[in-house]
């Protein structure tokens, strides 16, 4: 393979360039043009769905997109040996701040203007979201069996007490949220935007941004690895979730909703589905999760700093998203 700094680029048609390394990473100069190449554990199949996906914003008129840039012969990937390599555009900006406001409403007109895009996708081959419901249920399932291991557990570290002792008020959180998503017409809605080729994003946070410039009215969307079919406002319930958890609190969720549906007409209902989104648990029970079911190797102070961080904002949030 040689030094890859200079054959990555020419696999991939950028003749006579040459790559800097940087985290693990190889990023190039070409004309007016920056790329980035990486290697990837994604299979052919799922590089060529991101392909299409991408491919397809782009021709809608989303341009701000980390695209997959193909070979020379139309190939969205070059394998070397047993590594795989993508290529796609770069863009050399910054992460959004959750404590800046201008940042904030730049974030919510973006997810707009690419869910207005990302509809009717056609075939791309991305997998549909299950029902919101469903996935509640099988998360509160899992906690479930969590604190019956623990309850028979004969020694409990913090991270378990602390497990235990909030556990049956966050169970109660979640249960009210799938009440709350039953009294909706989010079946129907759910249904519907999975048959239209609605594309979720799905994995949304301020590293998935990057801020293009002060002036500008847009920012870019990175790391689309995770999309799916589903409805769309899953996107924005995750930006106002962690926004909520890491900011002020000068934009209300309301607000949050008038400037997105500047760009894309909202559902009736959609204030009710939000709520419930944004009502279930999802920080303790990742927290939780990760460190039971995953089998992730964790310090005992940091994994409960965390736990200790979330608890400790759950009523701030609690508020927040109470006077939606």
């Amino acid at each position: 393979m040689g030094d890859l700094c200079i054959s990555l680029p020419a696999y991939f048609g950028l003749t006579g360039a040459r790559a800097v390394k940087e985290r693990g990473a190889f990023l190039v100069n070409y004309g007016a043009e920056n790329y980035k190449i990486y290697k990837t554990s994604e299979t052919p199949r799922e590089i060529y769905a991101r392909f299409k996906l991408l491919e397809q914003l782009d021709e809608a008129g989303f341009v701000f997109t980390d695209a997959i840039v193909p070979t020379a012969g139309g190939v969205p990937f070059v394998t070397l040996g047993r590594d795989t390599f993508v290529m796609t555009r770069f863009f050399c900006g910054r992460e959004p701040h959750m404590n800046c406001t201008r940042d904030v409403k730049q974030l919510a007109r973006t997810i707009a203007q690419f869910h207005l895009h990302a509809r009717n996708a056609g075939k791309v081959d991305i997998p549909a979201a299950p029902p919101l419901g469903e996935v509640f249920a099988k998360q509160l399932a899992m906690l479930n069996n969590i604190m019956k291991q623990l309850g028979r557990s004969p020694r409990l570290s913090d991270f378990d007490v602390l497990v235990l002792k909030h556990a049956p008020a966050f169970a109660a959180l979640g249960r009210g949220a799938i009440e709350m998503l039953a009294q909706t017409d989010y079946l129907k809605l759910h249904e519907s935007a999975v048959n239209n080729g609605c594309v979720c994003h799905n994995a949304l946070k301020e590293e998935t941004f990057v801020v293009l410039g002060e002036t500008e009215e847009t920012c870019a969307i990175t790391r689309f690895d995770e999309a799916v079919y589903d409805l769309q406002l899953s996107d924005l319930a995750a930006i106002i979730r962690r926004y909520a958890r890491k900011s002020f609190h000068e934009i209300s969720v309301s607000q949050f909703l008038e400037i997105y549906s500047q760009t894309v007409t909202l559902p009736d209902g959609c204030e009710k589905i939000l709520r419930a989104q944004l009502a279930f648990p999802w920080a303790f029970l990742k927290i939780v999760t990760s460190f039971y079911s995953k089998k992730r190797n964790f310090i005992p102070a940091s994994i409960t700093t965390r736990m200790e961080e979330v608890l400790n904002e759950q009523e701030r949030y609690n508020g927040y998203i109470k006077d939606m």
